[in-house]
């Protein structure tokens, strides 16, 4: 045999053992090392998130294409198998730590939860409202204690030190940092002139917001947006918001909802006012590295069609 074909004798043989490891089993999905995560787990999330998805977000929400070019459907499948992946490596580290979820604590995690919903009538309407199952939902409260169990046993054990803290402080201090703010939403910006018109004639912020902002729920608190990072609001309004001095008012800020006056109320940027949300992040950072090595140290297998 010329040494040629031997080559490519060689390549095919390679191939196909590779393919071979990898052929999708009837009825799998997953495997991580000797784990197999079946169809039917998949399916029975799948349908779920479907339904609450298509509810929120239309009938046809699966077929929309993103601007990655996949549907949403893809995407979800994508994430759904993603999520029972992760379950699963925490599930097998949790076992090796010993954590284990009593049916007494379940117990008590669902009827705290009943109780926040107003009761077991209120829980049964939300099951029937959102097409779930009791036995998937005390399975998903099962995994969610659980989850939460691994997580604060990992965190627990660590220790930061103050220097690791202050050096992570001033290397992330602007998404560390939060402010508190109150803003009036008005529907045009002939409306936002008059309010900022009549704040300048002496007008009080809070007294305004309650009478003319369009957002009713910070809008009875005189417009209180509370603390938050950058992150969590609109681009333009963050923008202006976080560019403000206490006690500062904005100029008309538009965004896609309305028109904004913004007045900030308070700013925490100090490493004291913060250290203990500089060291709850590391904490996470750490968590989020433990949980990649445990699924970079697995042998993972995906048969998602």
């Amino acid at each position: 045999m010329k040494k040629s074909y031997k080559i490519v004798f060689l390549l095919l043989i390679a191939v196909l053992l590779l393919s071979g490891c990898q052929q999708k089993k009837e009825g799998v999905v997953a495997k991580v090392d000797d784990i197999e995560i079946t169809q039917e787990e998949f399916d029975e999330d799948f349908q779920v998130y479907k339904g609450l998805y298509e509810r929120q977000l239309g009938e046809d929400v699966l077929s929309q294409v993103g601007l990655d070019g996949r549907t949403f459907g893809d995407t979800l499948k994508e994430n759904i198998l993603e999520k029972l992946i992760m379950e699963t490596l925490i599930g097998e580290d949790s076992k090796n730590l010993g954590i284990v979820i009593s049916q007494e604590q379940l117990d008590e995690y669902i009827n705290e939860y009943k109780e926040s919903m107003g009761g077991e009538e209120n829980y049964i309407a939300f099951l029937e409202s959102n097409n779930l199952s009791d036995g998937f939902f005390n399975n998903s409260m099962k995994k969610e204690l659980l989850l939460s169990s691994h997580k604060e046993q990992i965190i627990s054990g660590m220790i930061i030190e103050e220097t690791e803290a202050r050096e992570y402080y001033e290397n992330n201090i602007n998404t560390l940092m939060e402010i508190k703010a109150n803003h009036i939403l008005l529907g045009s910006e002939e409306d936002a002139i008059m309010i900022l018109e009549r704040l300048e004639e002496g007008e009080k912020f809070d007294d305004l917001a309650k009478t003319e902002s369009l957002d009713s729920v910070s809008g009875i608190r005189g417009g209180d947006l509370g603390y938050f990072p950058r992150g969590q609001m609109i681009s333009e309004f963050e923008e202006a918001a976080f560019s403000l001095e206490i006690g500062e008012i904005s100029d008309i800020v538009r965004t896609e909802v309305g028109y904004h006056i913004i007045q900030l109320v308070d700013k925490l940027d100090s490493y004291e006012e913060l250290e203990e949300k500089t060291f709850n992040a590391i904490k996470e950072s750490k968590y989020f590295d433990y949980i990649q090595k445990l699924r970079d140290d697995a042998d993972i297998k995906r048969y998602l069609d």
